[in-house]
């Protein structure tokens, strides 16, 4: 009878790499990416056990690691949309780490070295968002990252003898989980809420908050949600450095669940992922490098700060040699100028982890119209340049 895997779950976020990476060995680690999203109609009927299957068999799984992940597959449903595993023998008992994430991403698998493409994908290609949603009842501030909302913070605004507001402490939600405010924090007799104007204190230590997640890097960009007047009043409040980072806003009631929040600031997260990859891209093409050999060089100089990838990398072919040296086109003879030995034929998407380590490059995936205008008017990479 096999030993159960022992299994460490994680939640994909920016601690992830570092964390996971040290703890998986070098070789013989199998890799899979499943889309589990019970939803999801390409999961009915059994699908999802026949697919799972095919991608063990194209890697040569061993027996015990691929029966771990069959037997798993109920288990991820129940908690997530893509689940990201990795596997591995040690001493006859089967080690697994889990990541889980609500994002969309694509399925694959590897036996081998681990491979962490998938999740450099998802942390490089999402941006950090606040979402700060005010009315004169309600401010709070709401993280959402690789498809998932989390709140941070809430202040009520109501009418006391010593406060003007009281601060709720926020559990730890599951995403899209969270109650409205009013089921969440029940009260025997009702408050009567003041203008949130009033001596400014409110929307004061709101910003006091803001500013703090921004000094520490908690968001890039920050989305405006709540009554018309209630978004006027923050915005007076915002210093320079937070007005350069706002990214739109939506109209929404200030005690709405998760769900109702992800749904009301979907159309402006869309519009301002267009716009932060459109302004990435002009960069790139007006002050940047782009082209295959010219933006090889460059990164393999140190002097790109952001690399553009067109998807996830795979669909671009490169040669490398011996030394880690990297090539846009086949070197004349298939002889490496660098180390005079041979070159070997890869797509970018395996080399990606070697550039990154050695040249310090953050990678920017880019999906849809944006990929398709790296791809015809840059020849599908580009480079933001640090100097």
């Amino acid at each position: 009878m096999p030993t159960p895997p022992t299994t460490h779950h994680a939640q994909l976020g920016n601690a992830t790499l570092t964390l996971l990476e040290p703890a998986l060995p070098a070789q013989n680690v199998l890799s899979i990416v499943l889309d589990v999203n019970p939803g999801s109609a390409l999961n009915q009927d059994g699908s999802l056990h026949i697919r799972t299957q095919h991608l063990l068999d194209a890697v040569a799984a061993p027996a015990a690691l691929a029966a771990a992940v069959m037997n798993d597959l109920d288990d991820a449903q129940r908690r997530t949309r893509t689940r990201l595993s990795f596997l591995w023998d040690e001493h006859g008992h089967v080690q697994r780490q889990t990541v889980d994430t609500q994002l969309q991403l694509d399925e694959t698998s590897r036996y081998g070295t681990p491979d962490l493409e998938p999740l450099h994908f998802a942390l490089e290609s999402s941006a950090r968002v606040l979402l700060a949603v005010i009315d004169d009842e309600w401010g709070r501030l709401l993280s959402v990252h690789l498809g998932e909302i989390t709140e941070l913070y809430r202040l009520e605004n109501v009418l006391g003898t010593t406060d003007t507001f009281r601060i709720h402490v926020v559990p730890t939600p599951e995403a899209h989980s969270l109650q409205s405010v009013a089921e969440q924090s029940p009260r025997n007799a009702p408050v009567q809420h003041q203008s949130a104007q009033q001596g400014g204190r409110f929307h004061h230590a709101l910003m006091a908050q803001v500013q703090r997640l921004y000094q520490v890097g908690a968001f890039e960009q920050l989305l405006i949600g709540g009554s018309v007047l209630g978004r006027a009043e923050f915005r007076a409040e915002l210093g320079p450095d937070l007005r350069g980072t706002i990214a739109g806003e939506f109209a929404t009631p200030g005690d709405a669940t998760a769900a109702e929040l992800f749904t009301a600031a979907q159309t402006a997260l869309l519009v301002m992922e267009d716009h932060l990859e459109t302004a990435v891209l002009d960069e790139a093409l007006e002050s940047g490098v782009h082209g295959g050999a010219s933006t090889l060089e460059a990164v393999q100089e140190g002097r790109v700060a952001q690399l553009l990838v067109s998807g996830d990398g795979s669909a671009q072919r490169v040669w490398q040699d011996t030394s880690g040296q990297v090539y846009a086109q086949a070197p004349a003879s298939g002889v490496s100028p660098l180390t005079g030995g041979g070159v070997s034929e890869r797509n970018l998407r395996e080399v990606l982890p070697l550039l990154r380590e050695r040249y310090g490059v953050h990678v920017r995936f880019l999906t849809a119209a944006r990929a398709q205008r790296l791809d015809t008017q840059m020849g599908g990479l580009a480079g933001v340049l640090r100097y």
